[in-house]
């Protein structure tokens, strides 16, 4: 089989990432993008789950109880699983989201790069500080902006005796990992090692061969 040299002059382009070995903090960002992905279906699994438990019957007695009339305690209970829905749903395509950029990230996508940072910064370690300060805080707020005559604590108390004792300090946890899983990301990608794997390559010129005497 006969091989057919370049032309004089011939440039051959090279893609960012393509052949060049993938750093490993790269690699440890695109791994740590799956495991955002997993944590948010984690979270969707655990959204549904709630929102089976907390169902619109026993909510309505609760918010009965703490001091809302009948209408507004029935549309209060059917509204509050609806956002647990919601919330998974959106979870759902965060996940999706994660995955797309982990797979690009790995291979040297600087529009990925660029995404992930948006992205882990806004959903990540924002909505990350949020949650972990909410946790925090408790039930401290639950009674802002509620009308006087309603037990804003006692319908916060009632409602989290419906769920599992595990479900609140597995919350705290995965907002936790996330946070720290976030801030890895957006550091690793800025690492002088990961730059080169996203920087376009100049296109490699091939020198003239001439055939041998």
């Amino acid at each position: 089989m006969s091989y057919t040299t370049p032309p004089s002059g011939y440039l051959v382009p090279e893609q960012p990432g393509g052949n060049q070995a993938r750093p490993g903090t790269v690699s440890l960002a695109s791994l740590l993008l799956y495991l955002m992905a997993l944590l948010s279906l984690v979270t969707v699994a655990l959204s549904i789950y709630q929102a089976t438990i907390t169902t619109e019957e026993k909510l309505v007695t609760i918010y009965k109880d703490g001091g809302y009339p009948a209408d507004q305690a029935e549309a209060a209970a059917a509204l509050t699983p609806v956002l647990s829905y919601v919330a998974a749903g959106f979870a759902l395509l965060v996940a999706v989201v994660y995955i797309i950029l982990a797979v690009f990230v790995g291979k040297g996508k600087q529009w990925a790069r660029i995404t992930t940072w948006v992205v882990v910064g806004l959903f990540g370690i924002c909505c990350g500080l949020v949650g972990v300060a909410a946790l925090g805080a408790g039930n401290s707020f639950s009674g802002m902006g509620a009308p006087s005559d309603i037990d804003t604590e006692k319908i916060a108390t009632d409602t989290a005796a419906l769920l599992p004792s595990w479900l609140s300090p597995t919350t705290t946890v995965l907002s936790i990992i996330s946070l720290i899983a976030s801030i890895a990301i957006v550091v690793l990608l800025l690492l002088p090692p990961s730059n080169p794997y996203f920087r376009k390559q100049e296109p490699v010129w091939t020198p003239p061969s001439y055939p041998a005497p």
